[in-house]
């Protein structure tokens, strides 16, 4: 029989589960503020995907595959979900996400594989992308307009240039950073910062760079 709201759901879901505590459950429930009573037709996108979050982890599976679980969530439950994948993750269970949401992956994931046009294009080791980062990009304003075009005829390579600004984004490698702050001790430096490497930014370049036939 078709249930009528999220209890009847998560109840049927149980019974064929032979699932018999629902404590955990119950947890979830008061975690992700789901309203069971709702009626399952009338329910939002958001709500939908809550009751099926439920539906996946109350059993206290071994192995978990969530298909785009966010999509719907506002920032306050995605930050639930995130310390939910986090929590599991530490009984040791196995979890298989797909998503489009970078950050989530990256505060959740140990490897994460690209896809493109249906294809794997390759699997990284999250903690791994910015500790192995071998070239670096900095953000360089200074003072002076005469510092700013100096700095511009050297051979480094510069990404960004926003003149109005007198500031200028590089691109780096390690062997010729110290070549780099050798130029610049001799200028006036209102603020250097580097940019860190995300896991969004590491996937556009390696999508952009790769052709799948």
């Amino acid at each position: 029989p078709d249930a009528k709201n999220g209890a009847e759901f998560l109840n049927l879901q149980a019974r064929f589960l032979r699932l018999r505590d629902m404590s955990y459950a119950d947890d979830l429930i008061k975690r992700f503020n789901l309203d069971t009573s709702a009626n399952l037709k009338r329910m939002s996108k958001g709500m939908k995907q809550k009751t099926a979050i439920v539906d996946a982890f109350m059993a206290d599976p071994e192995i978990l595959l969530l298909d785009e679980a966010t999509t719907g969530f506002d920032p306050l439950m995605q930050n639930v979900f995130v310390d939910l994948i986090k929590q599991e993750k530490s009984k040791g269970k196995t979890i298989f996400m797909s998503s489009h949401m970078f950050s989530e992956l990256e505060s959740t994931c140990d490897r994460v594989a690209f896809l493109k046009n249906g294809h794997i294009i390759q699997i990284v080791d999250v903690k791994e992308i910015r500790g192995n980062e071998k070239t670096k990009k900095y953000k360089i304003k200074f003072v002076k307009k005469e510092d700013y075009k100096e700095f511009l005829r050297y051979p480094f390579n510069m990404i960004r240039l926003q003149e109005n600004l007198n500031q200028v984004t590089v691109q780096i490698t390690d062997e010729k950073i110290n070549d780099m702050f050798q130029v610049l001790s001799h200028m006036e430096v209102k603020f250097i910062s580097q940019i860190p490497l995300t896991l969004e930014t590491y996937f556009k370049e390696k999508y952009n760079q790769t052709e799948v036939a």
